[in-house]
């Protein structure tokens, strides 16, 4: 299929836990491309639009766990062998405020293959990295199969941090299944978590109901700088997709996420999509 088969808010976020991808991870997420996914319709809207809103609440009454917001607008524009979406992001936590922009490009490549590269960049953050990168290959195997595998880098004052990831996924039906293995790096140490996601599409690809959920050990930001550390964590979210008519829909996503040594916090996001 084609790219128009990418969806809106934060996919990488439900496929690997933790408040790394909950901070730094969002818009427009890598979708299946390959021949087993619903397709949209390519003559219906080649520009999609996505406005999000997003509250984390802290199990916690001290100042320094108050409320962390984020609010995110993004445009995206589908070719005939790819995609490219642009965003800019605001998030406060921890008392502080930061902004940036986003990148995302898709692309086919070979035969049942596609690629996302994404770039990120926070100028003078005081809670974001500076800057990051995450790369993705993605593909189809016989019999409904996929595999993919990923590198993701963060660039935060003290020191960077790589994340390795490895996925396999399976179409059944109208559902798409899909488990992610990730090892962090963090300051010489390594931690590892898994994840498992259930998509169900409701019609076209950008439209679908997921469960996610995952536990592991992982990079989690602590405070303001952004302060960083490997810690146990686990997580479980639900999200939806849909549009309402030809033009407009609705996304959300509901989440609750567990940290060793920190409040843990439920997340409640709302978006607005626009197609033309």
């Amino acid at each position: 299929m084609g790219v128009s088969a990418m969806d809106d808010a934060r996919s990488f976020a439900g496929l690997v836990p933790g408040l790394l991808a909950a901070l730094f991870w969002s818009a427009f997420p890598p979708a299946p491309l390959s021949a087993q996914a619903p397709s949209a319709p390519r003559a219906e809207a080649r520009w999609l639009a996505h406005l999000s809103w997003e509250r984390q609440f802290p199990g916690s009454d001290l100042p320094q766990w108050s409320d962390w917001t984020s609010m995110e607008v993004g445009l995206l524009r589908d070719f005939r062998s790819g995609a490219v979406g642009v965003q800019a992001f605001r998030v406060e936590r921890f008392g502080a405020v930061d902004g940036g922009a986003a990148v995302d490009v898709y692309r086919e490549l070979w035969s049942g293959s596609y690629g996302n590269v994404r770039v990120r960049v926070a100028p003078d953050a005081g809670i974001l990295p500076d800057a990051d990168a995450r790369i993705e290959l993605f593909q189809a195997l016989p019999g409904a199969w996929e595999v993919s595998g990923s590198w993701w880098r963060m660039d935060v004052p003290a020191y960077d941090v790589d994340v390795l990831g490895v996925g396999v996924a399976r179409y059944v039906g109208q559902w798409y299944l899909r488990q992610v293995t990730s090892l962090s790096f963090l300051a010489g140490e390594s931690a590892l978590s898994a994840s498992l996601s259930a998509r169900r599409y409701l019609g076209s690809s950008r439209e679908f109901l997921e469960l996610g959920a995952g536990v592991g050990r992982e990079a989690v930001v602590l405070g303001a700088g952004p302060a960083v550390d490997t810690r146990d964590t686990r997580f479980a979210q639900v999200r939806m997709s849909r549009f309402l008519g030809r033009r407009w829909g609705v996304t959300g996503t509901a989440g609750y996420h567990a940290f060793e040594g920190t409040p843990d916090r439920k997340l409640l996001a709302v978006g607005i999509l626009a197609r033309f």
